[in-house]
């Protein structure tokens, strides 16, 4: 139930995405998510929300992994990029939850994002997928239109740019996980036990100690 579980997403030491890899395997990840959502019954069963749960998780974390890369690569502060997201959720009236709810925390042998729990009226599976493409184009201008990349005149220094994208994806992962704590609270969705998979499949992978 609600208040017993923690969406936590890890650092993955083993794997090095790009933005770009980042990109497509996000364009990968949200057709599944909507394959999933598509598929679901009225009223959704349990095996149909637990599949919907781990697209969530799988979209989260292609975010999460980025995000961390951008810290090792280029600088930026991921503690203070989140502070600045849970200020910002916080200043909207969405934040639910207590000061030192979510950050940045230690989790095996590194570091993981805890995602907060939001009070936003209206959220339903089928509005978080739109959101999450939404969100996904506004990354998309960051990497393109933004830098040059389409061969514009560069609207953003580099560094400017990487920091805009890193908003763009803890917002896509916030997306995810303030569904999964719905799923978790209306529908009664074990996502501790999605989460605990999800860890163990990373390990399984190698991608994370």
């Amino acid at each position: 139930m609600m208040g017993e579980i923690a969406i936590e997403l890890p650092k993955l030491n083993n794997l090095r995405p790009t933005l770009w890899s980042t990109v497509l395997k996000l364009v990968e990840e949200a057709g599944e998510l909507a394959r999933a959502v598509s598929r679901l019954t009225v009223p959704a069963g349990g095996g149909q929300l637990a599949a919907v749960t781990a697209e969530l998780l799988d979209v989260a974390q292609t975010c999460v992994s980025m995000i961390f890369v951008l810290e090792e690569q280029d600088g930026v502060d991921v503690a203070a990029l989140f502070a600045g997201h849970c200020r910002k959720l916080r200043d909207k009236g969405y934040l639910a939850g207590p000061p030192g709810s979510c950050g940045v925390f230690a989790a095996g042998q590194g570091k993981c994002l805890k995602f907060p729990r939001l009070t936003i009226d209206g959220v339903s599976l089928a509005s978080t997928a739109l959101k999450i493409q939404e969100e996904m184009g506004e990354l998309s201008q960051y990497l393109g239109k933004a830098s040059g990349a389409s061969g514009e005149q560069p609207l953003l220094a580099g560094r400017e740019a990487k920091m805009g994208a890193a908003m763009e994806l803890l917002d896509v992962a916030q997306c995810c996980a303030t569904m999964m704590y719905i799923l978790s609270e209306r529908f009664e969705v074990d996502v501790g036990q999605a989460i605990v998979a999800h860890h163990a499949k990373l390990k399984a992978k190698g991608y994370w100690q």
